[in-house]
């Protein structure tokens, strides 16, 4: 271990004599991470002048320009520097591994001291780890980014080669579709209306992996991990999910096959693991994959049944497009930590079954009326007022282009969060994110929509 006072005399030293250094430190260091006062304020000066100047001020410059007590530290710090025997050119490579080092110990122990403190004041500690993993990734040593023409003949190595990255479905279909499969470090979601079939989807092509040699994740936050372990017991052996247990002829053949199954050697890995509906957030999916990373099991795709599910990390705002966003995101990253593709399902909403299937986005998934909102039912032709809550299946009711016939009700209740009345006294309680026709287009809370506008009316 570096002696610290003689670390921060080479630091002085490099941020007075190496502007490249001295860009680079005060780029990514903050104050904080100094215990010296004389450092602290020739840091502060530096980082000032290069970005008022774009040069490094001189010694005199600084001596000048600090008063107070801090002064005697700075040029005490300053002869103890005249008085080292440091060439900063000579040592740039040491120079720059020691501060870094130097970074890393900083910010993590700050990280842990902030964290303390959120926990005395009782906020929200789900911040905590977003401080610690800040902290885990300063690096003095900062990533530039592509240089594209310096960098070609990597770059194209890599998307020339990507299809060899890429998580294949083995449907021939999806995956001309997908150009080979899934990417790594992204977010796919598969849409579709309440019982439309999106855990079977997820079933079959998870099912076509693992006998294709991929590892699997799987989360199920609706179904326990025996009834989704079932599906795969029907999906593997091709049998009747519904009689294997109990028809005998069929129990024997279902196990028979299954071992079969279970001794290919070129089978991948499954592993399923059930979270309480409504609880489970990006963060516990995290810990399960690092604990599965710790015993060797590397998952190379990382599925959950189902997003609309989950629960946003941190406090919910009780707004269903901003928590649907965040998780949304959240699932991305997660991907992107573990370099793997992450694969989701959603439910259309309401008001997602009578709009264009190219016209899907975030504010389709999930509920976004009351219960107690109007529409129009079609009965013999004539159209009555009716609660949403008293829609029954089978009803016709006007949509937003034509009529439409209701095929699914669906009992989930969401917080709401807002109140819009019409100058006419009609009253409407909606999420922020529920599209109203306007002249316009169509428009939400979320989306501008404000006091004064016109909505499109049925008469």
């Amino acid at each position: 271990m570096v002696d610290e006072n003689y670390l921060m005399v080479a630091v002085l030293k490099g941020l007075m004599e190496d502007k490249n250094y001295a860009v680079t430190v005060t780029t990514v260091f903050e104050e904080k991470y100094f215990d010296d006062p004389g450092i602290i304020e020739v840091f502060n000066h530096v980082k000032r002048h290069l970005n008022e100047y774009d040069e490094l001020p001189s010694k005199d410059i600084i001596i000048n320009s600090v008063s107070g007590d801090t002064k005697d530290d700075v040029l005490a710090l300053f002869q103890e520097a005249e008085n080292t025997d440091f060439s900063v050119s000579k040592n740039y490579d040491w120079l720059l591994d020691e501060t870094n080092k130097y970074l890393k110990d900083k910010a993590i122990k700050m990280a842990i001291l902030e964290g303390i403190d959120i926990i005395d004041s009782g906020e929200n500690i789900h911040a905590i780890r977003n401080i610690i993993e800040d902290a885990l990734c300063k690096d003095i040593k900062t990533d530039i980014g592509l240089d594209y023409f310096g960098q070609l003949s990597e770059r194209l190595k890599r998307i020339l080669t990507a299809t060899d990255t890429r998580i294949r479905t083995y449907y021939p279909s999806l995956d001309e579709l997908f150009n080979g499969g899934f990417p790594p470090y992204t977010l796919n979601m598969f849409i579709a209306k309440v019982h439309g079939h999106k855990s079977n989807i997820m079933t079959n092509i998870i099912g076509r992996q693992v006998l294709n040699g991929v590892n699997v994740a799987l989360a199920s936050l609706e179904m326990s991990t025996d009834m989704y372990a079932q599906r795969f017991d029907a999906n593997f052996t091709n049998l009747d999910i519904n009689r294997i247990y109990i028809n005998k002829r069929l129990k024997k053949q279902f196990i028979t096959e299954l071992r079969s199954i279970k001794d290919r050697k070129e089978n991948g890995k499954l592993f399923i693991k059930e979270y309480p509906t409504g609880k489970a957030t990006v963060n516990d999916f995290r810990i399960w994959l690092r604990e599965l990373g710790m015993r060797d099991i590397l998952p190379q795709i990382f599925f959950c049944d189902y997003i609309s599910l989950m629960k946003a990390e941190g406090r919910s705002t009780g707004d269903l497009y901003k928590d649907g966003k965040a998780i949304s995101e959240e699932l991305r990253a997660l991907g992107f930590e573990f370099n793997i593709p992450v694969v989701t399902v959603a439910q259309i909403n309401r008001a997602g079954t009578f709009i264009d299937f190219d016209s899907l986005d975030m504010n389709s998934i999930g509920e976004c009326l009351s219960l107690n909102t109007i529409v129009y039912k079609k009965n013999n032709g004539i159209y009555y007022d009716v609660c949403i809550k008293d829609i029954q299946i089978g009803d016709i009711i006007k949509g937003s282009k034509h009529d439409v016939i209701v095929k699914g009700k669906s009992n989930i209740k969401k917080k709401i969060m807002y109140k819009i009345t019409t100058k006419s006294g009609k009253t409407i309680i909606c999420s922020g994110d529920h599209k109203f026709p306007t002249h316009n287009g169509l428009k939400s809370i979320n989306t501008g929509l404000k006091k004064g506008d016109k909505l499109n009316t049925f008469s």
